[in-house]
């Protein structure tokens, strides 16, 4: 009988074995396997050699039955399947139809980990398979309990197949059917009690695919991003169901995929001279403040390193990092970047709106780079944001309260910005609370052995070669480089040799990129060439006064801008020596 309905018992199965973790056959009284999962999958509609006396056991008295010892109880002594049978415990129920037993289903414990689960909370999953077991009898009754039980189905279904996220059902009069344990923890519910004061209003907004939405309870107001999504009408307990994350959450997923697999930590900051051991335990200090953090430093230098791992070290570490680069974002979008907008805050806006990055922070850190490349305008509003932990999205009134870290960086002189009246001294002195220095390469030369063994060891294993090192004549040779690019610089050059270098090595100086081939020893900017005898290349020459050029304006849009003009080239010719002599940021 029960093979008149062997998809729904599938499907049963296949809900059962989600919500437990283990796997599930269910019988018919021929001992017919009809549904199955995971070991018990492959012999559907074959005779159920395992277990089958527990299966007629079960089936003659009509009752559950916990098989708690294996192989010891009576009823395994006759199995066919007993030397190969590696059940450590099995719950079976009957399946009636009316008065009359149709089937067996049977909960099978194939670990001793399993086994432990089922036994700390025995009655539970006997409960449990046994309300599964009268699902599969009200299917068989009649007609209109199988629409009731296919619709809870499918919702069960629908829950279990939810991964970690919050999931409320309301029924068709707007009240709560049902929370799962994440959204009573994401809306701060303890207990089983449904609220009465819930409270969803969609905001108009959207992030990337998800709808914004403001839910209050108990006064409390948290912003989720999801969806609200109507259910079938066969059931008015079950109107729609509202699946979604806190944005902090998405927040937090943001930030991990940006951040990748490394660890930035205080120990990823590779050096052990003087000045990065101070850096070190500056960091170490710092980490746990609230406090605002200003870092310099020239262009590849690891500011965003340092950034992160304040991050790692802080209390905050669970919470956001959201990156956002002043300098590589139109001034006019920079704004609707920092705070975000409503739905037709201007023309061209997304209809949907936009969460910005103050807000996707909040609770954990905002990392501002290139912060001197921040228009006036904006920088004003900055300041009050600092001042004032509020704000609102362009086209709002609604004020937004945050708990934001601060760390900006920058290459460039905030102190020369300021004279040039291009920086608020007022700003400066609200971001430059905790100041961090990050030293430029050519002043930590010690560091160089280091650094290349630490990239070796990356870009031989990224590239599926052998590790191999560094002959000292090179490493005397990159010692004396000046390295206007710094730590990034460096770092480009091993992962170019060992592109270069054979499958089994080993590093020569032939696999240096052409720049440096050509430049030498001999190419620290502003080498007096009269006291040292030395005739340079013109091409080093011209490299050396870009590099200067770009260290003494910047390299922001700007800088390069007057960089050209004080070269006495064109914008377009100086981007394209640039990419020749590998200066790039």
């Amino acid at each position: 009988m029960l093979k008149a309905i062997q998809t729904y018992a599938r499907d049963c199965a296949n809900v059962i074995a989600k919500i437990t973790g283990i796997d599930v056959e269910i019988v018919d009284t021929d001992l017919v396997r009809i549904a199955g999962t995971g070991i018990f999958r492959s012999g559907l509609d074959e005779s159920a050699r395992r277990g089958e006396e527990i299966y007629r056991y079960v089936m003659r008295s009509g009752r559950t039955f916990i098989l708690s010892d294996p192989r010891r109880n009576p009823l395994c002594q006759d199995c066919e399947a007993q030397e190969e049978c590696g059940v450590t415990l099995q719950i079976s129920t009957p399946v009636y139809s009316g008065d009359t037993v149709v089937g067996a289903i049977g909960l099978v414990c194939a670990d001793d980990s399993q086994r432990k689960r089922v036994q700390k909370n025995l009655e539970t999953f006997a409960y449990f398979l046994g309300q599964m077991a009268e699902l599969l009898s009200h299917k068989l009754g009649d007609h209109l309990k199988l629409e009731k039980t296919q619709t809870f189905l499918e919702l069960m279904t629908r829950i279990v197949d939810v991964n970690n996220r919050s999931v409320i059902i309301f029924n068709t009069s707007g009240g709560v059917t049902y929370l799962n344990a994440r959204a009573r923890e994401d809306l701060g519910l303890p207990g089983d009690l449904n609220p009465t004061g819930l409270s969803i209003e969609p905001t108009g907004n959207r992030y990337s695919d998800f709808d914004e939405f403001k839910v209050t309870v108990n006064g409390r107001e948290t912003v989720m991003l999801g969806h609200m999504t109507a259910l079938p009408p066969q059931d008015p307990h079950f109107g729609s169901v509202f699946v979604s994350d806190p944005l902090s959450r998405v927040a937090r997923q943001i930030s991990d995929l940006t951040s990748g697999e490394f660890p930035y930590e205080i120990s990823s900051i590779v050096g052990q001279s003087d000045s990065i051991v101070l850096l070190k335990k500056q960091i170490h200090h710092i980490a746990k403040s609230p406090s605002t953090v200003l870092i310099t430093g020239e262009t590849g230098t690891g500011k965003e390193l340092v950034a992160r791992a304040i991050h790692n070290e802080s209390d905050r570490k669970d919470k956001p990092f959201i990156a956002i680069n002043c300098g590589a974002i139109p001034d006019t979008l920079l704004e609707t970047e920092f705070f975000g907008y409503t739905r037709g805050a201007f023309t061209g806006a997304d209809p949907k709106g936009k969460i910005g990055k103050f807000e996707l922070a909040n609770g954990g850190i905002l990392f501002l780079d290139e912060i001197g490349s921040l228009p006036i305008y904006l920088q004003a509003k900055l300041l009050r944001v600092l001042q004032e932990r509020h704000f609102t999205r362009v086209g709002s009134t609604r004020l937004i309260h945050i708990d934001v870290r601060i760390i900006a960086a920058t290459n460039e002189s905030l102190q020369g910005l300021i004279e040039e009246g291009r920086f608020r001294k007022d700003l400066f002195y609200r971001l430059n609370v905790i100041p961090l220095e990050v030293p430029p390469l050519r002043e930590r030369i010690d560091d160089i052995p280091l650094l290349v063994e630490h990239f070796l060891e990356k870009y031989c294993a990224l590239l599926g070669k052998p590790t191999v090192y560094l002959p000292s004549s090179l490493l005397d040779t990159l010692q004396t480089y000046h390295w206007p690019g710094n730590v990034r610089e460096l770092e480009n050059v091993i992962e170019f040799m060992v592109n270069m270098m054979p499958e089994a090595g080993p590093l020569e100086a032939e696999l240096l990129p052409p720049y440096l081939r050509r430049v030498g020893v001999t190419g620290a900017p502003g080498e007096d060439l009269e006291a040292s005898g030395a005739i340079l290349p013109l091409e080093t020459l011209e490299r050396q006064a870009i590099t200067a050029a770009l260290e003494r304006f910047g390299k922001n849009t700007k800088g390069k801008r007057l960089a050209a003009e004080a070269l006495k080239i064109s914008i377009a010719t100086l981007y394209r020596k640039i990419r020749e002599y590998g200066l790039s940021d």
